[in-house]
């Protein structure tokens, strides 16, 4: 039931991400997340955010589920071997292959992201909801996601 419910969440944020860049041509960082009490949360992402802080957050808020919505940069190609150490101390702002998107990250389970489509005439706009399920086959190996804003939520055992 609960990844059903952040499906949905996904599908409001993909919607909002879509009329505000529409509006704004950009999209600031946020949180969308809801309590065990089924209270929506919607906070604009704050400059000094650290870990702990979103932690004690979510923790003291009872939050069971969350989507995080932010700009970033990906390759929308599987990277061979051989190039994984260069992107990791070069990083990939100048990578021919960089794309920008509006990430999508939740926690019970998917990962999303929306294309930032910068036309050379005209507004830029955003392409569809993708999820890891829709850019890597299913034969490829998927690595976990890793960072300090990644498994964010209360750990509280069965009571998830």
């Amino acid at each position: 039931m609960s990844e059903k419910e952040l499906r949905r969440m996904f599908d409001q944020a993909s919607r909002f991400c879509e009329a505000h860049f529409a509006t704004y041509g950009e999209i600031s960082p946020m949180w969308h997340a809801v309590t065990s009490s089924d209270e929506t949360i919607i906070e604009p992402h704050p400059i000094y955010l650290v870990e702990a802080l979103v932690r004690a957050f979510f923790d003291a808020r009872d939050v069971v589920r969350y989507v995080y919505i932010g700009e970033a940069w990906t390759l929308n190609t599987l990277v061979k071997r051989e190039e994984v150490d260069a992107l990791m101390r070069d990083g990939i702002a100048d990578h021919p292959g960089r794309v920008e998107i509006v990430q999508l990250q939740g926690e019970d389970r998917e990962c999303g992201q929306i294309k930032i489509i910068r036309p050379k005439e005209g507004k830029p706009y955003l392409g569809p909801l993708e999820t890891v399920g829709d850019l890597i086959p299913a034969s490829e190996h998927i690595s976990q996601s890793e960072g300090r804003m990644v498994g964010v939520l209360p750990v509280r055992g069965t009571r998830q």
